[in-house]
């Protein structure tokens, strides 16, 4: 096993291996049927926050947010965001007690792996929190689109525009499937980046990552779709003003080493 996956192993361990987390999410499931949806997803938010929390004490790990000026209130929006490894979902989910929202209504889209665990990724359960799924064995993109503008009816719904994990600090360019959904119905971005998750890796050109020991998740900025002319510079704009941001952070993090 490899130092990277090992991390990964760990940081998925602690919804089995922490009591809490079971008996969050019953509560949770108990206040969903009743209809006492607010309870139900501060429950959810604060187990986010208590696993990212819990991850990064036993990794020795710090992280720099930056909320800026992102309102986390409202909905019908895409809160989008790179996609390093699957160590950045305590990050994301966790995100409402960062902003000190703690009743941020938050969706996620994601593939089959919603329905192959039902713990974990922990909020991403589609009873919970409204998860929309899509099936790369069976897509059905009419379903798909169904279901992504019924959830932003009460929610916001966080993506990877990527559609992977890239093992690697570069962003890489974003699909087009849900953002075309995105420019088409009028639903805003907000554009978030996080830096440093390789850190956690043992490759040479990340060593100064592992040095610092920081992961930075930061506001970029907000895209409107009402804003552009076209789709093509609608997701333009949205991939420049991630890589931007992200290129001021690892700036920070040269800077953070030789000091």
């Amino acid at each position: 096993m490899g130092q990277l996956q090992f991390f990964v192993v760990l940081c998925y361990a602690i919804p089995f291996i922490v009591i809490l987390f079971p008996i969050g999410l019953s509560f949770s499931y108990i206040f969903k049927i009743i209809g006492l949806d607010r309870p139900s997803n501060r429950i959810n938010n604060y187990l986010g926050y208590f696993w990212y929390r819990s991850f990064f004490l036993l990794t020795g790990r710090k992280l720099q947010f930056e909320q800026g000026d992102w309102n986390p209130n409202g909905n019908n929006r895409f809160l989008i965001c790179n996609h390093t490894n699957a160590m950045e979902v305590p990050l994301i989910v966790a995100l409402p007690y960062l902003s000190k929202s703690k009743d941020v209504k938050l969706s996620y889209l994601g593939g089959d792996i919603i329905q192959r665990y039902k713990i974990i990724p922990l909020m991403m359960h589609k009873t919970i929190v409204e998860a929309v799924i899509y099936s790369e064995k069976k897509p059905n993109f009419r379903n798909f689109k169904t279901d992504v503008l019924r959830v932003l009816k009460t929610r916001s719904i966080f993506l990877y525009p990527e559609g992977e994990r890239t093992f690697t600090e570069e962003i890489k360019p974003f699909q087009t499937g849900v953002m075309k959904i995105a420019y088409k119905f009028n639903v805003d971005l907000d554009v978030f980046v996080v830096s440093g998750m390789m850190g956690y890796s043992s490759l040479s050109e990340y060593s100064n990552l592992n040095k610092s020991k920081t992961v930075y998740f930061q506001f970029c900025g907000s895209i409107k779709a009402k804003d552009y002319d076209t789709f093509e510079t609608y997701l333009s704009a949205a991939e420049k003003l991630m890589k931007d941001k992200k290129n001021e952070i690892e700036t920070l993090e040269r800077s953070a080493v030789l000091t």
